[in-house]
């Protein structure tokens, strides 16, 4: 009991409750409440009476040092007198707003000293109470401050009193209890800053903080008023995140229905929304859509094995709750079309891999778009992914290899000069135009460029155009002219077969001494019997290498034999790869509806599959880390 012992020490007690009212939290200073002059200047002794009217205009200009520097001096030249408490209490707030806890508990403890007769003692008490609850010394802090509680206190001492228990409860992990202290704090009636403040961490408790049973206890006392419309919400997200959907839905549809102006609102909007699509997909459902039938049905009965594996389906050890729903393209774009409306109506599928083919994917991933299906095509048509977001492509395109090839001509063979030797075909004119862009973003140089006829099988005029041949006279008796190798890497994008006629041609001609390079036409194992020491060393790119040395691969080539009896080709792995990718995304947990499913095949980063380390741009292609092989002895390997 604080007793008023004459008149001076009653004004002093009225000035020292009108104190600055700071509350303290586990996180930092709250609401700084503005403050009236605390002491007469002429109850000051004379001789620190300037010093005290300088310290108090330094702290309401918040000059901490100066002030914190003032106020010593008037706690060494006085001894004692309400100055000297006074200026503990400021200098312990001073402390706690520099976070020096231990030095503010110090100043305050040498006023609480003085006896609960002093008028300084409460208010010290009640700014030690904050202090001790940053040092973590919560028992301190909060015995002290349900003391003061149960006095008579101000109203802005009872709410800075209420929130640092509440903090102090939430820093124990009590988050009902501290809800209900911060509600009685609000209860109080606090400023506008102060409420915002404690509203914060209410609805911050709710939102993140409180079970269930909490929330429906919660529910029960504050369904009319604030917070009801975040415990609502809050109830509908804890059912649904556990996977009630029936109560989810009936919370939200209260929620919808009371709290159409709530902050809210447009997030239970959606999660209504999302629990209607969740009712209307097959979670686990993957359409497949290949050539079964027609004149490409051998491919889509190959890419069907390879779908199959990826799903799990012929090891009796897999507990993968992925269904495929296959249906057959027809090799017809109509067909696959059609085949995308049955897969999204009848078997609610989440996403769909294939169909393969240029104008079938087309169909396919138009529709697809159109209804919102994610679908990963098989095929070599450049801009289908420009179609919409939903549409991805999975396949070794013509820009990828040329990237690949010209990042390892560059960065690990040091090449600078190129020339290209093509057949005048659409593959050959692509790859040529492909790889001289790359060339030339390299900083390198094209120091020349033939092409030939793909039915002739002697290229001694490109040669000779290529290397200068072509313009020198080869008069009688004088000497052989040779041949200008201003190049150091020639590409010729064409097959074995043709490159094993062209090499020898260009030994004949005194052409040695450069870097073949070509593309995954290269990799067949249709090659003829016999050493072609021409061609050894042509370097090229591709996705899928039987005889890789990584293991992913070859534990792929080991199950693919046993299931299917043959070794796969480069199309069975890419397909493989493209069923693997969404059958893994439709076992992550975060994948609901078909957006979920959308949204973690872009944001797919690194993915190691056979075909390389895979991931897809943000328009929905994919890039891969290709193979780099060589032609050696007859034979390809790995070079990295």
């Amino acid at each position: 009991m604080v007793r008023i012992a004459d008149g001076r020490n009653a004004f002093l007690l009225i000035a020292l409750l009108a104190f600055l009212a700071v509350t303290v939290s586990c996180a930092g200073l709250r609401t700084v409440m503005p403050e009236r002059p605390l002491l007469v200047p002429e109850e000051v002794p004379r001789e620190v009476r300037d010093i005290y009217l300088n310290a108090e205009k330094s702290y309401e200009n918040r000059d901490y040092e100066q002030a914190i520097e003032q106020y010593g001096q008037i706690v060494s030249r006085v001894s004692q007198g309400p100055v000297v408490r006074w200026a503990h209490i400021r200098l312990g707030h001073l402390y706690a707003l520099k976070g020096d806890y231990e030095r503010s508990v110090r100043e305050l403890i040498s006023v609480t000293r003085q006896g609960d007769d002093d008028p300084f003692y409460r208010g010290a008490r009640y700014h030690l109470a904050r202090s001790y609850s940053f040092l973590g010394r919560y028992s301190l802090s909060k015995n002290i401050a349900e003391d003061l509680l149960r006095e008579s206190l101000s109203t802005d001492r009872r709410i800075g009193l209420l929130t640092v228990v509440a903090d102090i409860l939430l820093a124990e992990n009590s988050p009902y209890d501290a809800f209900l202290k911060y509600m009685s704090a609000l209860n109080e009636g606090p400023d506008k800053v102060m409420t915002g403040q404690i509203k914060s961490s209410i609805e911050d408790i709710v939102s993140r903080r409180l079970s269930r049973e909490e929330l429906t206890a919660a529910w029960n006392i504050y369904k009319d008023g604030y917070p009801g419309g975040y415990i609502l919400y809050s109830l509908a997200q804890t059912y649904y995140t556990a996977g009630d959907l029936v109560n989810a839905g009936h919370y939200l549809d209260e929620y919808l229905d009371r709290y159409e102006e709530h902050p809210r609102y447009d997030d239970a909007r959606v999660l209504k929304q999302r629990l209607v699509e969740i009712t209307m997909v097959n979670r686990h459902a993957l359409g497949c859509i290949l050539p079964l039938s027609g004149k490409y049905a051998r491919f889509g009965t190959m890419a069907l094995d390879a779908v199959m594996l990826a799903a799990g389906v012929f090891d009796p050890q897999s507990s993968s709750p992925v269904s495929i729903i296959v249906e057959d393209s027809q090799s017809d774009p109509e067909a696959a079309r059609e085949a995308v409306i049955r897969l999204f109506s009848d078997h609610r599928v989440m996403g769909i891999v294939g169909p393969m083919g240029s104008a079938v994917a087309t169909a396919a991933a138009r529709e697809a778009q159109k209804l919102g299906v994610p679908i990963m095509t098989i095929t070599q048509r450049e801009g289908i992914t420009s179609l919409g977001d939903y549409v991805f492509r999975h396949f070794l395109t013509a820009d990828m290899q040329m990237k690949a090839l010209m990042r390892y001509a560059v960065e690990n063979l040091g090449m600078k000069r190129f020339a290209i030797l093509y057949p005048d075909d659409h593959y050959g004119a692509q790859m040529a135009h492909l790889f001289w862009d790359e060339v030339l973003a390299a900083e390198g140089e094209i120091r020349g460029v033939e092409r030939y006829d793909t039915n002739k099988t002697d290229f001694s005029d490109e040669i000779k155009a290529l290397t200068g041949l072509a313009y020198v006279d080869e008069d009688e008796g004088k000497e052989e002219p040779q041949p200008i190798v201003d190049f150091d890497a020639l590409f010729i994008p064409d097959s074995y077969t043709r490159l094993s006629m062209i090499a020898p041609q260009l030994a004949f001609y005194n052409v040695t001494g450069i870097q073949l390079l070509g593309t995954n036409a290269l990799n067949t194992s249709d090659r003829p019997e016999g050493e072609n020491e021409y061609i050894d060393g042509t370097v090229f790119v591709d996705s899928f290498f039987l005889n890789s040395y990584y293991p992913v691969v070859r534990d792929f080539i080991d199950r693919f034999y046993v299931a299917c009896g043959r070794e796969p080709t480069d199309l069975e792995a890419l397909v493989y790869d493209a069923a693997r990718i969404m059958v893994t995304a439709l076992t992550d947990p975060r994948v609901e509806v078909r957006d979920d499913l959308q949204a973690i095949l872009r944001d797919m980063k690194d993915y190691h599959g056979v075909t390389g380390v895979t991931s897809f741009q943000s328009g929905g292609d994919v890039e891969k880390s290709l193979s780099v092989l060589m032609l050696r002895n007859n034979n390809i390997v790995q070079v990295k």
